[in-house]
């Protein structure tokens, strides 16, 4: 029996097959297979739980807001965005309702590890803003760092003057660093000090950096973005678990 094609590009029917070939030829089969077998264990376990139920009346009141939220209410509009959008309405119900039940399994799969999970990667997940001059030598770090501790130089302005990275021109700052990005030196020094305080002269790559600590901020579980990270990271692992001893081949036919 002749494999149905997958798209017809003009008056060419391209298979599966040469579909394949194209996404191996541009690197992105395997993140395409991935993303197949992910969304198989996901399916397969909800299909299992019997505890992930959505309430109806969740589910009617999200499609009301997500057509408020897109000016909707008319019908004959949000019939036309359906039209545009090449789904009808049980199709998009059930992607709410999909989206609803995979929020319910992933906190019940991460909600239990959050905590300790975050205090493992606290190290990485704590940032620091930083401003810094950049010169070619030691004995102009030397110069500039005394200027600055001794003379009272003001940092901005000595930036400016002598520093080589583009952020001279915003007084030095760098932004939010990572503190695990950190050389540990650095780190060490960031930790231990107070804003305003002038840390190195410090060796980088082939040049010399004095630093300004602007804020060290750590981070919080209390932060949404950092919460959200976490979660996904989790739900991750969850699914390379499970995919772990499972064989998978894939099958292409011309």
């Amino acid at each position: 029996m002749e494999s149905k094609p997958l798209l017809t590009i003009g008056a060419e029917q391209l298979s599966w097959g040469q579909s394949f070939k194209y996404l191996q030829a541009s690197g992105k089969l395997q993140s395409f297979v991935t993303e197949i077998v992910s969304q198989y264990v996901i399916e397969k376990e909800l299909q299992s739980r019997e505890d992930i139920n959505v309430d109806p009346a969740v589910i009617q009141q999200a499609i009301i807001d997500f057509r408020l939220q897109r000016k909707l209410e008319d019908q004959q509009k949000f019939q036309e965005w359906l039209k545009q959008n090449r789904i009808n309405y049980n199709a998009l119900e059930s992607q709410i309702v999909n989206s609803f039940r995979l929020k319910e399994l992933r906190d019940s799969i991460t909600s239990e590890k959050i905590e300790e999970y975050f205090n493992e990667r606290k190290a990485d997940l704590d940032y620091a803003i930083l401003s810094r001059i950049v010169v070619q030598d030691k004995e102009l770090a030397d110069a500039v760092h005394r200027k600055i501790v001794k003379d009272g130089g003001k940092f901005e302005d000595l930036a400016k003057e002598h520093s080589i990275t583009k952020d001279k021109n915003f007084n030095g700052i760098m932004g939010a660093v990572s503190l695990a990005s950190l050389p540990e030196n650095l780190r060490n020094a960031v930790n231990s000090a107070n804003p305003g305080d002038i840390l190195g002269p410090f060796k980088t790559d082939k040049f010399w950096s004095i630093f300004r600590l602007e804020q060290l901020q750590g981070a919080s579980l209390d932060n949404p973005e950092i919460r959200k990270k976490l979660d996904s990271e989790l739900f991750e692992h969850w699914v390379a678990e499970k995919l772990q001893n499972q064989k998978i081949t894939l099958h292409v036919n011309e």
